[in-house]
């Protein structure tokens, strides 16, 4: 049995601050997977992922700001919160909401996303400050550029998760993070044979799919691996191309693994980021036309308010211009859906309090030098 891609973790954020949950968090079967990818092209990633799942396709889409003073929002076993400074802005899918990131592209080139997989063992509490996986990924995504940056944070922050992670940089370098018998495992560099995952751990994906490639025997593999070794012949195979074609490339590959080819649930995002061009592509099981959104057409000061956009909004082509101011009202919609979609019992006030939490994030002006990734208080 696999765990619900996210939930879990989220169960646990949402127990700390005392939403009550509604019964135990679901298992599931093999219903409910996702699958990344990274291509190499021309010294640039094109990272691609797709979120499959049988509950719900809702999501929102946000462009946020750098410059924000955030806070974790639990504490350590010390009392102590992680406190950071968005080095660099980005743009991220949230099935959750604000501040809680499922995939997403900082301005670096920096990229990512999660897929659940079963044999994680997240940290057990200690000294250093928590956050949940979507919380995690968008401090990620604000302080971090090349993978040795990810990697140096296990230092500073402790993951609640049952995910394991796909990552790339800007120049094609990838990583794969995982949380086994409860510590990070992080494959790097050489350890990277090919930029894919799905739902397996990466060394017993990769030992699979070097077993059986030459003959491309993957029909008797469970469909994790049988998705990640379709998706790993595609990576592998794939020359340089122009820009366009690199990205028509990427969606290929998505569609190849997409969920509802395995009887399983199906793929309802499937999204493309070309860390060259700080473009973030993307369609939906709702609307196959592609979509795209331009880093470059929104001002990224913080002395403006993050911007938003419901995922099925648009219908094709560039609409960056559809993206408007957050609203407060419609994030919170969409939290107490997702919640109520997941069977998490709530109530108006532990929902506002979440929220405000991370709404009430604050904007400084920019000074001389990096700010600090972490300060632990």
């Amino acid at each position: 049995m696999q765990h619900n891609s996210f939930l879990p973790a989220v169960f646990l954020l949402l127990a700390a601050v005392n939403l009550v949950v509604a019964g135990e968090p679901q298992s599931i079967t093999d219903n409910d997977h996702c699958s990344a990818i990274v291509l190499e092209n021309r010294g640039h990633s094109i990272f691609g992922a797709n979120y499959d799942h049988t509950l719900t396709d809702e999501g929102l889409i946000f462009i946020n700001k750098r410059g924000v003073v955030k806070s974790s929002l639990n504490t350590s076993t010390t009392g102590r919160r992680a406190r950071w400074t968005s080095r660099y802005a980005s743009i991220t899918f949230n099935l959750v909401g604000y501040q809680l990131a499922w995939a997403g592209m900082n301005e670096r080139g920096l990229s990512m996303s999660t897929m659940s997989l079963n044999e994680t063992r997240y940290q057990q509490p200690d000294a250093r400050p928590p956050l949940d996986s979507g919380e995690w990924m968008q401090y990620i995504l604000d302080t971090c550029e090349t993978i040795d940056e990810v990697l140096a944070t296990d230092a500073a922050v402790r993951i609640i998760t049952v995910d394991h992670y796909l990552i790339s940089d800007r120049f094609g370098n990838a990583a794969v993070i995982e949380f086994l018998n409860g510590r990070m495992v992080a494959h790097a560099g050489p350890n990277v044979p090919v930029g894919a995952l799905t739902n397996s751990k990466y060394t017993d994906s990769c030992e699979t799919w070097e077993s059986r490639r030459d003959r491309g025997d993957y029909a008797s593999l469970d469909g994790s691996l049988h998705r990640f070794c379709l998706a790993a012949d595609r990576v592998d195979g794939f020359s340089r191309a122009s820009d366009g074609k690199s990205i028509a490339y990427a969606f290929d590959t998505l569609h190849e693994v997409r969920g509802q080819r395995f009887w399983v649930s199906p793929s309802h995002w499937s999204i493309v980021f070309d860390t060259k061009n700080l473009r973030a592509y993307y369609r939906t099981l709702r609307s196959s036309e592609v979509r795209w959104v331009d880093l470059a057409d929104f001002d990224l000061r913080c002395s403006k308010p993050p911007q938003m956009l419901d995922i099925h909004g648009g219908e094709t082509g560039h609409i960056s211009n559809l993206f408007f101011d957050f609203d407060f009202d419609l994030n919170y919609e969409h939290f107490e859906n997702f919640l109520t979609v997941w069977g998490i019992g709530h109530n108006h006030e532990s929902v506002m309090g979440t929220l405000n939490h991370f709404e009430g994030f604050s904007c400084v002006q920019a000074r001389r030098g990096p700010p600090r990734r972490v300060v632990p208080q």
